[in-house]
Parts: C-alpha cells; sequence; structure tokens
C-alpha cells in the first residue's frame, strides 16, 4: 500500500516568507535606521563608543524592537529547509535532527544580539565607557564569531542532498555544493578574536563583509530554491504520485 502526505503550501510558503522578511527587517533596522552595516570601528575610543550610542539611541531603541521581532522568523524559516530534509533523507533521520538543533541554537545567538543593543540603551548616559565598550563588541562577537553552527547546518543540507534518493531529487545538487562552499567561506568571521584594526576586525572587508555576504547569500538562494521546491511537490502531489510507506507486519490470524 501507499499513500499521499499532503504539502500545505500555504503555510510552507508563508514561513518562506517569514524568511524573506528577516532579511527585508535586517537591512531596514541595522542598515537604515541603526546604521550598524558595518559594524562600529573596534579601534575607537570607549568615549567615541559611548556617544555613537548616544546619538543613536532613539534609532538603536527601534531598530532592536525590529529586529528581535523579525530574528524570530529564523526558527520559522529554518523549518522549511528541516522538513524537506526529513523527506530527502528517510530512516533514521540524524541530518534533521541536527537541522532543528542547530536552527534552535542559532534562534538563541541571534535575539540575544538586538536584545543586548536594547540593553546598552536603556541607560546609555549612565554607563560607564568601558561598560559600554565591552557590551558593542559582545555583540559584534554574538554576531561574527558564532560561525560554527551555521556552518555544519549549511554541511548537514548539503549532506542530506547529496544522499537524497527521491526521483527526481528534492533539490538540485548545485545546491549542496552551494551550501558546502558557504559554510567554509564563512570562517573569517573566527579572525575577529585576533585583530581589532584591518580586514579581519569586526567591520573589515575580510572578517563582516565577505562572511555576512556568503551568509546571507546562501540564505538568499536557498528561499529562492525553497519556493520552487514547494511549487513542485504540490505539483508532484497533484499528479496522484504516491509516498511509500513502510510495509507493515500482517496480522496474525487467531489460530493459525
Amino acid at each position: 500500500m501507499a499513500r499521499q502526505i499532503e504539502l500545505n503550501t500555504k503555510v510552507a510558503k508563508s514561513f518562506v516568507w517569514s524568511g524573506i522578511l528577516l532579511v527585508l527587517g535586517l537591512i531596514i533596522a541595522q542598515g537604515f535606521l541603526m546604521h550598524f552595516v558595518p559594524a562600529p570601528d573596534p579601534s575607537i575610543s570607549a568615549e567615541e563608543l559611548k556617544q555613537i550610542f548616544i546619538d543613536r539611541k532613539f534609532e538603536i531603541q527601534v531598530g532592536s524592537v525590529i529586529q528581535i521581532f523579525v530574528w524570530s522568523f529564523w526558527a520559522t524559516w529554518g523549518v522549511v529547509v528541516t522538513t524537506f530534509m526529513r523527506r530527502m533523507e528517510g530512516g533514521f533521520p540524524f541530518l534533521t535532527y541536527a537541522s532543528l538543533t542547530l536552527v534552535g541554537g542559532g534562534s538563541v545567538f541571534f535575539i540575544l544580539i538586538p536584545m543586548t543593543w536594547a540593553v546598552i540603551c536603556f541607560r546609555i548616559e549612565s554607563w560607564d565607557p568601558q561598560l559600554v565598550q565591552f557590551a558593542n563588541d559582545w555583540v559584534w562577537f554574538d554576531w561574527l564569531f558564532t560561525w560554527p553552527p551555521f556552518a555544519i547546518w549549511f554541511w548537514c543540507i548539503a549532506a542530506a542532498i547529496l544522499t537524497d534518493k527521491n526521483e527526481p531529487s528534492i533539490y538540485p545538487r548545485w545546491v549542496a555544493y552551494m551550501n558546502i562552499g558557504a559554510g567554509f567561506l564563512i570562517f573569517p568571521a573566527a579572525l575577529i578574536a585576533f585583530f581589532k584594526t584591518g580586514p579581519f576586525a569586526y567591520n573589515g572587508i575580510g572578517a563582516f563583509w565577505f562572511p555576512v555576504f556568503m551568509f546571507f547569500g546562501e540564505i538568499v538562494v536557498m528561499l529562492y530554491v525553497s519556493w520552487k521546491v514547494i511549487d513542485r511537490q504540490a505539483a508532484l502531489h497533484n499528479t496522484g504520485v504516491d509516498d511509500p510507506v513502510e510495509p507493515r507486519t500482517p496480522t496474525p490470524i487467531a489460530g493459525a
């Protein structure tokens, strides 16, 4: 016997839209409102940094409210990819469970970013400049230095695609290679631990611009491809293609 598993395209696409809103919300909040793209120069004095927060206090507060809302969509967006990973994986879902864990952990990192900015601004006038500097460094280390869970998530996605036994495959194989590359190419974010100036400082082209471009480039491509996957899977369902299920053990006949 075989059965069909219905794909609720409205829910699936609304979750993809949540990922789109995440990206747009960050551009508006962190880019246009807070002017934190890129980060403030880590080599400036603590007093100068405190003055930046005082001058932009309202914009940073509003941006933090927007960010803590849109970063929450990381979980809903991640569920889209994770659900399709489960369809690709079959059997024992190690990659699927790894994806759920990594997406959930990433959500915590992301929510701490705007929360910290909001806390800084809450009493900024009375804060010691050195404390402002510490909290600001913390935010950017949270932003960039936490790259490994996201790299591992990209590699789990790639592994699920490369081992997909569906015909046709759910995601094209080039998406796997893109995720492998993106996972390695966000590594320069780790170098912010060693530099306060230059390309590998947390406002530099090597440690900020390049990893951020690779990270969000991967997300934008996955959003687009996942939208196409939803349409394709819905079309397969509408044609009456069945989903295989594991055979059941026959029920013993009494007295046999």
